[in-house]
């Protein structure tokens, strides 16, 4: 999957678990389906690319399941589908679960699925909802970027007193963070990008530039 695929997956799976792949506009199959498409994942398809992941990570054994599946059909010609499981360990009061992206190309059963990610539960004392965090990004720095794209947020609302209160996903790759916010009462999100400056420290909110 393209890295900007990966990255917006994770900005948005806390909110709708949808997610828009790179692909052209013209990527309409005959049959009918459009660019992207919801299809059903069955209990083989699950059981199938869970076997996978607990064969090259044992600890998912430790998972009580799944937590959230979907699928989607790529331009009539290819199906995606995400996985998350329920944490499977605790440390210092941040919880871990398994995530892990998979296609298949239509007409095949079979799906190939990438790599495990590391999915984290991050507690913070502002809000009650955890934030779902993905990449290697460390908790201090996590907070300083979830801080600075708060700061964001008034001038990218139009209705202030609509403002996203809280940070529901946090995905990082190198210098880049995206975080997702949203207002659970008046319903609206916003998804802001961040970088760090060159030489920059990732603990200091001030040392990250929002785009």
């Amino acid at each position: 999957m393209h890295y900007c695929g990966r990255m917006l997956l994770s900005a948005l799976a806390g909110l709708v678990l949808s997610y828009s792949p790179c692909v052209g506009a013209d990527n309409v199959s005959a049959d009918g389906f459009s660019k992207r498409d919801n299809i059903p994942l069955s209990e083989e398809d699950l059981r199938g690319i869970t076997a996978q992941v607990l064969a090259k990570q044992p600890l998912l054994s430790s998972s009580p399941g799944i937590k959230y599946a979907q699928a989607d059909r790529i331009g009539g010609s290819e199906d995606w589908a995400i996985v998350i499981y329920y944490p499977h360990s605790e440390s210092a009061g941040i919880k871990q679960a398994f995530q892990v992206d998979c296609t298949r190309a239509v007409p095949d059963t079979a799906w190939t699925c990438e790599d495990a990610r590391i999915r984290r539960y991050l507690a913070l004392d502002t809000q009650e909802f955890e934030v779902r965090v993905t990449g290697s990004i460390s908790p201090l720095a996590a907070v300083a970027l979830i801080e600075a794209t708060r700061k964001a947020l008034p001038a990218r609302t139009a209705d202030n007193s609509d403002v996203p209160d809280s940070a529901m996903t946090l995905s990082s790759h190198d210098d880049i963070g995206i975080v997702t916010w949203v207002n659970f009462e008046g319903h609206s999100h916003q998804i802001v990008k961040s970088r760090l400056i060159e030489g920059g420290d990732p603990t200091r909110s001030q040392d990250w530039i929002v785009d």
